[in-house]
């Protein structure tokens, strides 16, 4: 078993490092005052570390510790957002693309059906009887109905049986 002293910002740490237990692991110990924590070392096939100018380093650093409204918690969060970022510019990472809150599923004979993402549920939208009505919300004014009215394919769909609709509102229904 192998000592390293280090002295992080957080205080002087006495690092026991056993590579004996098997060859692919290692248990780190931190003796910190009268506790003792295992870290678990990061997989070594997961990462790979680059080596960055200290200068550049200590600016980053000082800049995550300033400004924690940034939401980096270290160097390492604040290196992986920036080369992430970069990469997506290059076209080497294609960002994945945000998905609508809303979404046209189908189109029935007598109702629509829409993705809501945020709820996490289908709601079916009716058109019966001159009356419109979403069984998610129980509702003839919410968003799903908004969003059903404001659909050109709805649109037209509805027009044929007389609805008329300007804007995504109801302006008239049939009689």
């Amino acid at each position: 078993m192998g000592v390293v002293k280090s002295d992080k910002t957080c205080g002087m740490y006495e690092v026991k490092i056993d590579s004996a237990v098997m060859p692919n692991f290692i248990k780190v110990w931190l003796l910190h005052g009268y506790s003792m924590h295992e870290v678990k070392p990061m997989p070594v096939d997961k990462y790979r570390g680059v080596s960055l100018q200290r200068e550049l380093v200590d600016k980053i650093e000082e800049y995550v510790k300033n400004h924690p409204e940034t939401g980096y918690n270290s160097l390492a969060d604040f290196v992986t957002d920036s080369v992430r970022k970069r990469c997506e510019d290059l076209k080497i990472l294609i960002p994945t693309p945000e998905l609508p809150t809303l979404e046209h599923f189908n189109i029935n004979e007598d109702h629509v059906t829409v993705i809501d993402r945020a709820r996490k549920i289908f709601a079916d939208v009716y058109f019966r009887n001159s009356r419109v009505l979403c069984e998610a919300c129980s509702s003839e004014n919410c968003e799903h109905v908004e969003y059903a009215l404001g659909l050109p394919k709805i649109q037209r769909v509805l027009s044929k049986k007389g609805w008329v609709i300007e804007e995504g509102k109801i302006i008239r229904k049939p009689y």
